[in-house]
């Protein structure tokens, strides 16, 4: 499947184009924003509005950088009316109220389950890396590869 690509308008400046999400229950078009839009800048960048229960980063893994995940409120940031469940390490985060979890390289962490949606949220999955992307079709050569975990094993 071909996504749009964004367009570099000017020096350090990138029109972002809309993309349709990979998890069917993800309906609102997407935007991303990586170093594969100018190679300079190290921050990926990838929101998605949810509005109905959904599973995402499943099986659960790790990467070789740092990443940040946001949850909050759609129309209000602090207007959070929903219910998550995230794997991080060995425990599960229980989540029902706007938050941000910073995932640590090489943590196992995901899926994070949404189990309840009463009000649309805002997903943001940010990493600072020159090799990743949180779009679908970025260059597997220059991606890290992910390092699925099950049970008590340690990633290798």
């Amino acid at each position: 499947m071909a996504f749009p690509k964004n367009i570099v308008r000017e020096e350090n400046v990138v029109q972002l184009a809309t993309w349709n999400s990979i998890h069917p229950t993800i309906t609102k078009p997407m935007v991303t924003g990586s170093c594969h839009d100018l190679p300079d800048s190290v921050l990926s960048f990838g929101p998605a509005i949810i509005e109905r229960p959904e599973i995402l980063g499943s099986p659960t893994h790790v990467h070789p950088f740092d990443q940040w995940i946001y949850l909050l409120g759609y129309e209000r940031f602090d207007d959070f009316d929903a219910y998550c469940e995230l794997t991080y390490d060995d425990r599960i985060i229980k989540i029902d109220y706007p938050a941000y979890i910073f995932v640590p390289k090489g943590v196992k962490h995901c899926p994070l389950n949404v189990i309840r949606v009463n009000k649309p949220i805002m997903f943001i999955d940010i990493s600072i890396t020159e090799e990743a992307s949180v779009r679908v079709e970025a260059k597997t050569t220059a991606r890290p590869k992910y390092q699925h975990v099950s049970g008590n094993k340690k990633p290798e």
